[in-house]
């Protein structure tokens, strides 16, 4: 009975690490078409108006890209519909610059404190969202002062 145990145990080991190590090699895939894909769209996110400033990395069992974003300049509505069109076939990046424009319409609809949109954050994984950062930089010099 305890030899038909520790089989059994030894079994499940064995299917746990295979299933382990199937689940680290498509993440690892999934991490880096994402960091590829994400590279082959910087052209055209920056003809949208925007740049890459920062791109976090997390690596875990679902992994997650997560892009950082700063608005250069002011695209026209035509310009807009254009790329967007442009890029349609392409979902990733479609989704991408849906994420940037409507972060970047949502900074006229907002007034914090006299703060302003430095940056949007885009998570690209599972669940996909957009961050907005908000800061005002003559407070952050001072916190910096401090330190």
């Amino acid at each position: 009975m305890a030899n038909g145990l520790d089989d059994l145990l030894g079994d499940a080991k064995k299917k746990g690490t295979e299933i382990w190590s199937n689940i680290k090699s498509v993440g690892k895939d999934k991490l880096k078409n994402g960091i590829q894909n994400l590279n082959d769209a910087l052209p055209d996110i920056e003809e949208a108006g925007f740049v890459l400033v920062r791109l976090d990395v997390d690596i875990a069992l679902l992994p997650r890209l997560f892009a950082r974003f700063k608005q250069e300049h002011l695209i026209s509505d035509e310009e807009r519909e254009s790329i967007l069109n442009k890029t349609k076939k392409n979902k990733f990046l479609n989704f991408i610059l849906i994420g940037l424009f409507k972060a970047a319409d949502i900074k006229n609809e907002v007034n914090i404190d006299n703060m302003n949109l430095e940056e949007i954050e885009l998570e690209i994984g599972l669940t996909p969202s957009a961050k907005l950062i908000f800061r005002r930089e003559d407070r952050l010099s001072l916190m910096e002062k401090a330190d």
